[in-house]
């Protein structure tokens, strides 16, 4: 899990969550909120996933979770 801030300041953790059919995706959760977003993953495991993560500048941390889509039921 990383934990980083958006461009306002906003504190936000990063985690890996196997989807469907063994994919791996990367979901953003916002500190002291219900807003939470996915964003698929290369990665083929969890370990591999968990590195993919670690690797990424916080700026790519930031474009990813711009990109990525509204979790089913979140608040958003």
């Amino acid at each position: 899990m990383r934990s980083f801030s958006d461009d306002t300041g906003r504190v936000w953790q990063a985690d890996v969550i196997e989807a469907s059919y063994g994919s791996m995706s990367m979901l953003f959760s916002r500190l002291g909120s219900f807003d939470v977003y996915q964003s698929p993953l290369a990665a083929g495991n969890r370990l591999s996933a968990e590195h993919e993560i670690a690797a990424f500048s916080e700026m790519e941390l930031r474009t990813r979770l711009g990109e990525a889509e509204l979790w089913p039921g979140s608040v958003g």
